[in-house]
């Protein structure tokens, strides 16, 4: 991971951003020597929101199944209200 300081950010923004769209390592910047920001490409983060997005969904899916099996299992627990599952829960 490349680290700029945010003096070299305000100076060579451009540059940075080329550099940036040239490359797929994300740019850490620095503010008194400790990370302010992190710059990606668009690139990176559109790919890596995608990414992102089918994990959750399969999680989820992962999870429907897992409650699916117990409910044919006669695993599945039932609840009389909403408080009584949030109980449970906590």
């Amino acid at each position: 991971m490349k680290t700029v300081t945010i003096n070299h950010v305000r100076q060579q923004l451009a540059h940075v951003i080329a550099e940036l769209q040239a490359s797929d390592e994300a740019v850490v910047v620095l503010e008194h020597s400790r990370p302010a920001a992190y710059f990606i490409s668009a690139r990176r983060y559109e790919r890596d929101q995608a990414e992102r997005g089918a994990l959750r969904r399969a999680v989820f899916l992962g999870e429907v199944q897992d409650v699916e099996g117990e409910f044919r299992a006669g695993d599945a627990r039932s609840f009389d209200d909403v408080e009584q599952l949030i109980h449970q829960l906590g």
